[in-house]
């Protein structure tokens, strides 16, 4: 008995310190991903919301897994941007050059040849083009996609503030029901500590 009452209190301990060592590891990494990012995400979210109990510690998890799809989103919506220019950039090019021509410039560019940028800079002046139209071009070819990447990232968003509010609305429970205790310890304190002051004066100390 002795043995599980101290296993018990470590693991209170562990909870009360901000360890998340009595959660199941996150499978919310894929392959690939930065592990240690993770981590220190994890840290990071713990340290601010300084968990007090089990429910608290899943909470935890649950917004760090939610930053880390957010995050995982937005990296994958810059990387469909990128690819959806360099499609743009040929597009644009095409009718200035040929297919060929354009698709060595684009790739050129994009690999950071200053000759090809020099190049794609000269045919877009002459005719009268900015870079802004290749932008364009690229981001109404993949508009549909970038919508729904968004509305993704809304929805992780809502979902993280949503257990945000629930850690709020736990933490003013927790509050409220402490604040009651309190005040019926007290009164009932109170109401001894004056039956017993009534008790010691006894019948000759009232007033006639």
């Amino acid at each position: 008995m002795a043995k599980k009452s101290s296993s018990h209190s470590l693991a209170v301990s562990e909870l009360r310190s901000g360890s998340t060592s009595l959660l199941p590891p996150s499978h919310v990494i894929l392959k690939g991903e930065d592990g240690e990012q993770y981590a220190r995400i994890l840290d990071q979210v713990t340290r601010s919301v300084s968990p007090t109990d089990i429910i608290e510690e899943f909470w935890v998890r649950d917004v760090t897994d939610l930053l880390w799809e957010v995050l995982r989103l937005r990296r994958l919506k810059g990387s469909l941007l990128q690819a959806a220019t360099r499609q743009g950039l040929i597009t644009v090019l095409e009718p200035l050059a040929d297919y060929i021509k354009a698709r060595l410039l684009a790739d050129g560019w994009f690999c950071g040849d200053q000759q090809a940028k020099q190049e794609t800079d000269e045919l877009l002046n002459e005719a009268g083009l900015s870079f802004d139209v290749v932008l364009a071009e690229g981001l109404a070819a993949k508009l549909s996609d970038i919508e729904r990447i968004d509305r993704m990232i809304a929805g992780a968003e809502a979902r993280r503030n949503a257990v945000v509010r629930e850690i709020s609305r736990h933490r003013d429970a927790v509050a409220a029901r402490l604040a009651r205790a309190s005040e019926t310890i007290e009164e009932a304190e109170f109401a001894e500590v004056s039956s017993n002051n009534h008790h010691a004066a006894g019948p000759h100390d009232q007033q006639p």
